[in-house]
């Protein structure tokens, strides 16, 4: 017998930890949940990307973003699907899916 292969952690939004099938949802998810301009409705790529439109287009700031966790709502942290997501935080679930798995 030889070690269990590790599978591929699947894309989930560290927004709201919801989980995804794909990376390419996983994005559609953020940009139409997260990276939405709540004035005109322009979807953006990335939470900086929210902050300067907000900040250039409407003279607003964005002190959260929309539809977050509690502690996950830092508009200054640059997440794009699956890149830029804390190490920490990808650890975390690292750790939490292999116990699921084992526990299966």
């Amino acid at each position: 017998m030889g070690r269990k292969k590790k599978k591929p952690m699947k894309p989930w939004c560290w927004y709201c930890n919801r989980d995804f099938d794909d990376e390419k949802i996983l994005i559609q998810h953020q940009k139409a949940k997260h990276f939405k301009c709540m004035i005109c409705h322009k979807k953006l790529y990335t939470g900086p990307g929210l902050a300067i439109h907000c900040t250039q287009v409407h003279k607003e700031t964005v002190s959260a973003i929309p539809n977050s966790l509690p502690n996950r709502g830092d508009p200054e942290i640059e997440i794009y699907g699956m890149e830029g997501i804390p190490e920490k935080d990808l650890k975390e679930r690292q750790q939490r899916q292999g116990k699921e798995d084992s526990g299966k």
